[in-house]
């Protein structure tokens, strides 16, 4: 065996090197005729597509889009490429490249809505590949309870106009200093609360937040809202409701405390936006 084997490897060389006779119709020319293989591909998700659940990474084999005209979790509004980075500073450089894109999309910021913003970014595997793109997926919360809401339909232009994912007026329920449901209603009826606006912390966590920077930060944006003084006085015309992200979302970079003003229960009809110190006098006395 091992003498045929010896002998096979040396016509083998002789024929590589030109030195036998080739059969007829044979140029010795062993790749000239030969296709290159393609190119591989690496996997990349599409914008406009949605999806039965949320999640914060994604690679091709747990990709399955469904129509966004059917039920659905979360929608990716907006598809780009993130630089080479260290895993750490991945998610919160998506977060914030997220957080400028689905404006747009939406019609207005995304925090002014009843809405979570996920970064999902490719698995381990597929960024050691050479993967590097990121979704910016977006999901609508309740806000009676802030459960993940299964809707059918895109959000496309959500924030535009008095839709139901927007956060304009509601009735909360209020239990010591929790608020344990907030109801959505129409401004023009009698509610007890109203949106004001965002404004962001600097704290690097959530638990370093403190009630004194959340009372601060929501006196000043719903002063600015109502067109009252900004001065001290501003606790003695109004109160405030302040919801902070869960930690999950502050990790990925949501700071953004949501302010609504709240009058301790009074009923309120029509939208309190430039009601100015006249319709919201001082009547509350601190001791």
């Amino acid at each position: 065996m091992r003498r045929w084997v010896a002998a096979l490897a040396g016509v083998l060389v002789l024929a590589l090197t030109g030195c036998a006779d080739l059969p007829r119709g044979v140029d010795g020319d062993l790749t000239d005729r030969w296709p290159a293989p393609p190119a591989a591909q690496q996997f990349r998700p599409a914008a406009a597509q949605c999806h039965p659940d949320l999640v914060d990474e994604g690679s091709m084999e747990d990709y399955s889009p469904v129509p966004c005209a059917g039920p659905h979790l979360a929608e990716t509004v907006a598809l780009a490429d993130l630089p080479d980075l260290a895993a750490a500073e991945r998610e919160g450089r998506a977060f914030r490249e997220c957080s400028k894109r689905v404006g747009a999309f939406l019609g207005g910021d995304w925090r002014t809505g009843w809405l979570v913003l996920q970064p999902v970014l490719p698995s381990p595997e597929a960024w050691t590949g050479g993967a590097r793109w990121f979704r910016c997926d977006l999901v609508e919360t309740s806000p009676v309870d802030g459960e993940l809401v299964r809707r059918s339909g895109s959000l496309k232009g959500a924030l535009q106009g008095a839709g139901k994912v927007r956060m304009t007026c509601a009735d909360p329920s209020v239990a010591g200093e929790r608020v344990t449901a907030m109801r959505p209603v129409s401004c023009a009826g009698k509610h007890t609360a109203e949106f004001a606006g965002v404004f962001e912390s600097k704290r690097a966590s959530a638990a370093e937040l403190t009630a004194g920077e959340m009372e601060k930060g929501c006196h000043r944006t719903i002063a600015k809202f109502t067109g009252i003084p900004d001065n001290s006085s501003v606790r003695n015309r109004v109160g405030w409701l302040g919801f902070p992200p869960d930690d999950a979302s502050w990790k990925r970079g949501d700071r953004a405390i949501r302010c609504f003003l709240w009058l301790n229960g009074e009923r309120m009809t029509g939208t309190y936006k430039n009601a100015g110190p006249r319709k919201l006098k001082i009547h509350y006395v601190y001791r």
